[in-house]
């Protein structure tokens, strides 16, 4: 009799605890998400990742619900249930406008105090048999909240984006490129021989996951947030790269990296450079837990190795020279991670390494024009622009930069970034305002 009740408590606390694993494994979805998305970890290493944390969280769950009075366990497992419950919606909690986006110290202590408040009457006023049918009701509610966007996605149309048509065209994207600095690009190509034309237009997000979308042209989705692994949400849609269509006869080729681009359909070629991840995913996972405790903020677990960097973007480079576009033509759309920091300059400040990664975006700008004329003469035209300017209060928190300084003169146009033509048959780049929609502008 006594194993029977030992084996029948075990069950009943082991269903719980399989809830509450499920529920937190659901408030990482973004997490799984976001690494499919980028590319910032393998499938088998977020595979792994996941079942390390189911395991322990069994492991740790289960024998507190064993070892505590039956009372008290149940009440402990109601408020985990309630709170996890909080944090699986927390994306669409934080978009509230008493809610701000990002949140201090004090606010973070007032959430968790009125979670726990309400998860604890939860816990004393329902009955067993109301407590499993709303257990089962939370689960089901939250696969729906993860599932809708990706649903959202395969209804809604398509979007083709159709290509100028005036010969050979690069668009190379600088990632975050200050304004400013567009005059050492521009004199780069000019002294290969190019006429570029210049002008500031706004950027229309504040990061790279917020403008390109709308760069593409999609909509304007200024809190997007990755929601599956190959769309991005906001309260204005879903841009899934998925949906997004070319016409073979333009002949578009796309060496990027962020984004999932190769998941788009009707490219002439894509080809995707990862970027490099410096921590273990189980590692990586723990920490997306930690960020909505007190002190920590949401890019806390970005993690940039100047080493790694250095050869991702020289990576990247000599992917972007490999494209078949060199050999057929068409369009190339190139978006490159310099001048990104952090760069590998030993024991540089911040301003030091934009600097260096600066002398890199000019040179190949300056090479993608000399080679594009050297092979398709004077049908040949670059773009040159940048989704966002440099952001130095996400690097001034890296650990390099805490060492070796992060003083750097902010940009004069702040929101603006350099937008750059170069061949003879553009149209008047006064007409370009801001980076949306960049294609069709041209």
């Amino acid at each position: 009799m006594k194993i029977l009740k030992i084996h029948h408590r075990l069950s009943h606390w082991l269903a719980h605890a399989s809830v509450i694993a499920t529920l937190m494994l659901l408030s990482r979805s973004h997490w799984v998400f976001s690494k499919l998305y980028h590319g910032g970890q393998s499938v088998e290493n977020i595979c792994l990742a996941i079942a390390v944390f189911l395991g322990f969280v069994l492991l740790m769950l289960v024998p507190v619900a064993i070892l505590l009075p039956i009372r008290m366990a149940e009440t402990a497992l109601r408020i985990l249930t309630v709170s996890v419950t909080l944090y699986v919606f927390w994306p669409t909690i934080r978009t509230l406008p008493i809610v701000s986006q990002e949140l201090g110290a004090a606010q973070k202590i007032g959430l968790i105090g009125g979670t726990l408040i309400l998860a604890a009457l939860a816990a004393a006023k329902l009955t067993p048999e109301l407590w499993r049918r709303m257990q089962k009701a939370i689960v089901f509610a939250a696969i729906l909240y993860i599932a809708f966007p990706m649903l959202l996605a395969r209804v809604t149309d398509p979007l083709v984006l159709q290509m100028p048509r005036q010969g050979p065209l690069v668009v190379l994207l600088l990632d975050e490129l200050n304004a400013d600095a567009g005059e050492q690009i521009a004199a780069a190509i000019a002294l290969e021989g190019g006429e570029p034309r210049t002008r500031l237009i706004q950027a229309v997000g504040p990061s790279t996951i917020t403008v390109i979308p709308e760069f593409l042209g999609g909509p304007h989705m200024p809190q997007a947030r990755v929601c599956s692994p190959t769309a991005v949400c906001d309260t204005s849609g879903v841009f899934d790269f998925s949906r997004l269509r070319f016409d073979p006869t333009d002949r578009m080729h796309i060496v990027g990296f962020f984004h999932p681009y190769c998941s788009a359909s009707g490219l002439a070629s894509c080809a995707g450079v990862s970027i490099p991840s410096s921590v273990s995913p189980i590692i990586d996972l723990l920490c997306s837990f930690g960020r909505i405790l007190p002190g920590k903020k949401a890019d806390d677990c970005v993690w940039f190795d100047a080493r790694s960097w250095q050869a991702f973007r020289m990576r990247a480079r000599d992917t972007m020279f490999l494209s078949p576009f060199w050999q057929e033509g068409g369009i190339l759309y190139a978006h490159m991670p310099f001048p990104h920091p952090p760069g590998n300059l030993q024991g540089a400040g911040l301003a030091a390494d934009y600097g260096d990664n600066l002398k890199l975006a000019a040179n190949t700008a300056a090479q993608v024009w000399k080679r594009g004329r050297a092979r398709f003469g004077d049908d040949f035209r670059l773009i040159v622009t940048s989704d966002h300017p440099l952001r130095p209060e996400l690097y001034c928190r890296h650990e390099k930069y805490l060492e070796t300084g992060c003083n750097i003169t902010p940009s004069a146009f702040e929101g603006f970034v350099p937008y750059i033509e170069v061949g003879q048959r553009f149209s008047d780049v006064l007409k370009i305002e801001d980076n949306a929609n960049i294609f069709k502008k041209n």
